[in-house]
């Protein structure tokens, strides 16, 4: 399928090039598209030598251990780039990614990339800063796995769920835009369904409303706030 320089300025690392940069990366560059819950790629499988971005729709990355149980990594919506060792590494995918919805992934060679880098720097210096803001996140997830109680990262990921993906004005509160199940919230902060289900309905009951199918409102966003800070 053709691609259009207009469709790469929905990529964030390429929001702010020239027409001009932008053109050279679109004749070389190709959409995919895949349907709901299909794996792009498995762990441990190897990446063509290419710049990859979520063009419309979203994707998850996810580890999977030995036994079976899956890890949420982190979500990847429209114009998020991924897949960092197809282009800086050995080219071999440290986690699962799936589509969470019908999804378009653009791809462009590398040739094409360092070419375009070579004509605007701010190519190079976007990718970084995107990998910059992921290292912070990542150092963040971590630090609290380590030292947050689980109630303090249960508020914390409905805090930046909010943020990140918006909510809804409704007669209870605000409803969070995008739908978190128990088992969403578990594999993404590190503890179990039971647990999930325990904090929400015992400890978050009067902050939180939770419906069938992961509708979440935020009924008391100031104590939400609160817990999430670790008071």
């Amino acid at each position: 399928m053709p691609v259009a320089f207009e469709q790469l300025q929905h990529i964030q690392v390429f929001s702010v090039l020239a027409p001009s940069i932008l053109d050279i990366l679109a004749q070389q560059a190709t959409i995919i598209s895949y349907v709901k819950g299909e794996i792009l790629i498995h762990e441990g499988d190897r990446f063509p030598p290419c710049f990859h971005a979520v063009l419309a729709g979203e994707l998850q990355a996810i580890k999977i251990a030995a036994s079976g149980k899956e890890t949420i990594l982190r979500s990847l919506p429209t114009g998020q780039m991924f897949a960092a060792p197809a282009l800086f590494g050995d080219g071999i995918a440290v986690a699962t990614v799936k589509a969470l919805a019908a999804t378009q992934v653009i791809t462009i060679p590398k040739t094409a990339l360092m070419q375009a880098i070579q004509l605007d720097p701010n190519v190079a210096l976007n990718i970084l800063a995107c990998f910059n803001q992921r290292l912070q996140e990542m150092h963040r997830t971590i630090h609290g796995l380590v030292s947050e109680q689980a109630i303090v990262r249960l508020a914390q990921f409905i805090a930046y769920s909010a943020q990140r993906y918006g909510t809804s004005a409704t007669q209870q509160g605000e409803q969070l835009n995008a739908q978190l199940t128990y088992h969403h919230i578990a594999r993404s902060i590190g503890i179990t369904y039971e647990e999930t289900v325990r904090l929400m309905g015992q400890k978050l009951n009067p902050i939180l409303a939770y419906q069938r199918g992961g509708r979440i409102t935020i009924l008391d966003a100031i104590a939400l706030d609160a817990i999430a800070s670790g008071e």
